[in-house]
């Protein structure tokens, strides 16, 4: 037992040691590249479950603008940040909107053996305001020209779920 303790400390202080050498070798290394800078506009289709209260879902159409930051590549996944701004028409039963802002990371995955053009993504992140909470999602993207995608995506917020259609352009 005295054995793995000391394993398990020893491990934990190296890979700490080491997490923060890495931290400060990146931290020299920062640079803003604008060709991993990308902006998109979408429309969407939200709806609110209300069947637990014995109503029918209330629905509101939106619109969102966005803008991404590409971090990197690992093991053919890409890494983006993304943030937001979310406006939706007042749903339909309950007169209040989802406008408001959010943030997520999301990961892609090109799909050559499907097609060279398609990918597929996930998403999580977290959005305040009229949508309060984490949100997660999945989708695709179509490369249609050299720097714009398409993008149908599905997000489930903390109250509302999101069928997104969205238009990228990289820079």
């Amino acid at each position: 037992m005295k054995y793995l303790t000391t394993l398990v400390c020893s491990t934990m202080l190296s890979t700490a040691i080491f997490a923060e050498t890495a931290i400060e070798t990146e931290a020299e290394n920062i640079n803003f590249d604008i060709d991993k800078l990308y902006v998109g506009f979408g429309v969407s289709h939200n709806r609110v479950d209300l069947s637990s209260i014995g109503s029918t879902d209330a629905k509101a159409s939106g619109y969102q603008v966005f803008a991404g930051y590409e971090m990197g590549s690992k093991n053919g996944f890409d890494l983006s940040a993304e943030a937001g701004v979310i406006q939706s028409d007042d749903f339909s039963q309950i007169n209040q909107d989802a406008n408001g802002i959010w943030a997520a990371a999301v990961i892609k995955k090109e799909l050559p053996e499907v097609n060279d053009k398609l990918a597929a993504l996930v998403r999580i992140g977290y959005g305040i305001n009229g949508d309060d909470g984490l949100l997660m999602g999945f989708g695709a993207q179509v490369r249609v020209m050299p720097q714009a995608l398409i993008r149908l995506e599905y997000v489930n917020k903390d109250l509302s779920q999101s069928y997104q259609l969205n238009a990228v352009y990289q820079f």
